[in-house]
């Protein structure tokens, strides 16, 4: 067995996944695998047609907007992944990114740097959590998680909208309903987008949608970088229409310091790192290296999509 890995795993994964097949990672010999395990790449016609005898794929973690998934499917390949098993550590993350934008944290030590006292510690005024309301665009496992720390943890009131959502299950998971995401947007004091890219979500905060906020609230998108407007972002933050930003994926990744949302002292953004936990890591890697064995040895893998 040739299993196809260009990106780091786990490395007791890669353990695991060493002593039952040959690794691969050169372009060069990528026709000879069975198998792939892909964290970042783009899988499209060209990848994958440097791979003729490539019967799974597997997604190292939930999304798969990675994927062609069409052009997988006609040619027969297997794709698992590994839903939700990342979801404490990216709702743990978006709890920190919350408290990073209500304290000011990361402007805080961008002035200690500078040595700025005084008059510049009054930029430092943050807002409390308890009794703010916690919006949700999209109440998938992540955004229910973080809302669940929020709510019982700081006393944060929670808002939620998706499309499948329904009053009835809002409340069983202990959210207020929304019927619509314009109710979230006019009434949160921080929104957090937990929602899949698609066709139907790209773009889906932008210019109309920002305007909707109030001028004290914060975004939080740990979820996919397309589906927010990067520029008309920056204009809200640049020109105070909403308070503050944090966001862990983007539209072009790994982001750099040219991206204008960095010069910003109300956006904090971090590299998607959002599943980079120890342990988040070591369950993902290695559920998808056993279903990876499980296929190529004629068993029935555990989360085949």
């Amino acid at each position: 067995m040739k299993v196809f890995l260009c990106e780091s795993i786990h490395p007791k994964a890669y353990e695991a996944l060493a002593q039952k097949a040959e690794i691969i990672s050169d372009w060069e010999r990528a026709g000879e695998v069975d198998a792939l395990l892909d964290r970042i790449l783009y899988i499209g016609k060209e990848q994958l047609d440097k791979m003729p005898n490539l019967k799974v794929i597997a997604v190292h973690g939930t999304g798969t907007d990675g994927l062609d998934l069409p052009e997988v499917r006609r040619r027969g390949i297997q794709v698992v992944y590994a839903p939700h098993l990342n979801a404490n550590a990216v709702a743990e993350l978006a709890v920190g990114l919350t408290l990073a934008l209500a304290r000011r944290i990361v402007y805080a030590r961008q002035l200690i740097d500078e040595g700025c006292q005084g008059e510049g510690m009054a930029l430092l005024n943050g807002f409390d959590l308890r009794g703010k309301v916690f919006g949700i665009l999209g109440a998938g496992e992540i955004a229910r998680r973080t809302a669940a720390i929020l709510r019982d943890g700081f006393g944060m009131k929670p808002l939620a909208w998706s499309r499948s959502l329904t009053p009835e299950k809002a409340q069983e998971w202990g959210l207020e309903w929304a019927p619509d995401k314009e109710t979230v947007l006019k009434n949160a004091d921080v929104v957090s987008l937990g929602m899949p890219l698609t066709d139907q979500t790209r773009g889906i905060i932008g210019e109309a949608q920002l305007a909707l906020m109030k001028p004290t609230a914060c975004l939080i998108n740990t979820a996919r970088g397309a589906l927010v407007d990067e520029e008309a972002l920056y204009r809200a933050l640049k020109e105070g229409r909403i308070a503050g930003a944090a966001c862990d994926v983007f539209c072009k990744e790994p982001p750099t310091r040219e991206n204008p949302l960095f010069s910003l002292p109300n956006f904090v953004g971090t590299p998607h790192i959002g599943a980079n936990t120890d342990d988040a890591l070591y369950t993902v890697g290695m559920t998808c290296v056993e279903q990876i064995l499980d296929v190529l040895e004629g068993r029935k893998p555990q989360y085949p999509l």
